[in-house]
């Protein structure tokens, strides 16, 4: 039998660079939901017929027009990252995805993570009484999204 290659949900890991070089990220401690959404939409279309036979069916072709990403997050409110979260607040930020599964027991088969510049451009905090405070936020994509490889 063959099952998937399973990845629990506490290895996804949503961090921040420090814009040094070379850049330092840090990860978002406390968030225990996070995704990341990507898009590519914008797409140029057109029909081309055949010129042999101008009558018969055309054939639509597309081609991707643009990108766009989101990560969003949400769990504890985290009081030690609540200045630095702030500070990056509305500002371009290089940001990562990961899956920073350890190698043992398991075998990482999908190492590396998504990297690319950002902002937070959503930030919300809820209390109940009796219950922890919680933080959630969204970081729009204000550039590519690409992959890189485990080193």
């Amino acid at each position: 039998m063959a099952y998937a290659a399973k990845v629990k949900g506490n290895y996804a890991d949503i961090m921040f660079g420090d814009g040094a070089t070379p850049e330092v990220f840090t990860q978002l401690c406390g968030i225990n939901t996070r995704g990341i959404t990507i898009t590519y939409a914008n797409a140029f279309e057109f029909t081309d017929y055949d010129c042999a036979d101008p009558e018969d069916a055309g054939q639509t072709v597309r081609a991707v027009g643009a990108q766009d990403w989101s990560i969003t997050g949400s769990g504890l409110y985290n009081r030690t990252q609540m200045a630095a979260i702030r500070a990056l607040m509305g500002q371009d930020q290089n940001w990562r995805f990961a899956l920073d599964e350890p190698a043992a027991p398991a075998v990482a088969v999908d190492a590396g993570h998504w990297q690319g510049p950002g902002f937070i451009s959503s930030f919300e905090i809820t209390g109940n009484d009796g219950e922890w405070t919680q933080a959630s936020l969204t970081i729009t994509g204000a550039g590519l999204l690409e992959w890189a490889d485990a080193a």
